[in-house]
This record gives C-alpha cells, structure tokens and sequence, in this order.
C-alpha cells in the first residue's frame, strides 16, 4: 500500500517542504514556510499538511550543536505531534543544502530563485535518503 509522506528541511529563515510517495519513491519539491524570528507560519504548514495528507512526516536532522536551529526542530515537532498527531521520522540530513546547491549550480535562473528552491531540493534530498532506508 502506497504511503504519502512530507519532508521538511527546517532552518532559521524558511523550511523546504518535499512530498513523495512509497509506491515510486520519488519525491517532488512542494514549497517552503516561512520562519520569523524562530518561528514557523504554522498556518503554512498546516495547509501543507491539509493538502497532501501525510502518513508520515520525515524531519531532516542537521546533528548541530546550534541551539536555535535544534529548538527549532523541537517546535516544529511538537507542533506536528500536537495538532496533527502523525508520525514522525528523523532522517540525518547533515550535506543535503551543499548537495542542493551543487544540483542548482548548473541551472539557469536567477540567484533569488535557487536560494528559493535550494530548501525544497534538500528536503526532496530528506526524503529520498528515507525512501533508501526502506531498501
């Protein structure tokens, strides 16, 4: 049975948001959140979760030592857990923004827009390096 998932690559500023599917395996870029001064516009994410109704829910884990960006991560979990109560996964994520960046290095589109989509391509990264676990 196919399962839809969501991941998240959470940072201070905006979080990329990727969604796949079990079946295929595949994961697609599916926006980013906004975050104001450690803060998640939780309406955005609770459309996204509305949208794409998720199994489960994979959370890159950067394995930092950066206090803001950990309790971050931790409100971001509560949230979920708290208002959605779906499951959630760690997936450590520690080079997916570098491997982000190498993908887009290549592609013609202004500077703006890479950095808009270099989060969605992590988080498709976080994704697809879940997905290899289930191999």
């Amino acid at each position: 049975m196919s399962q839809t998932l969501l991941a998240f690559d959470i940072g201070l500023k905006r979080t990329g948001v990727a969604t796949g599917q079990t079946l295929t395996k595949t994961s697609s870029p599916a926006g980013q959140v906004a975050v104001t001064r450690g803060r998640h516009d939780w309406p955005a994410v609770d459309d996204l979760i509305q949208q794409w109704a998720p199994d489960l829910i994979v959370i890159g884990d950067p394995q930092t030592d950066d206090p803001h960006l950990n309790k971050a991560i931790n409100r971001f979990k509560s949230h979920i857990q708290r208002h959605h109560k779906i499951p959630t996964v760690d997936i450590n994520e520690q080079l997916t923004s570098s491997a982000a960046n190498q993908a887009l290095a290549q592609r013609t589109m202004s500077q703006a827009r890479k950095t808009e989509m270099r989060d969605q391509i992590a988080a498709c990264l976080i994704l697809e390096t879940y997905f290899n676990t289930l191999i």
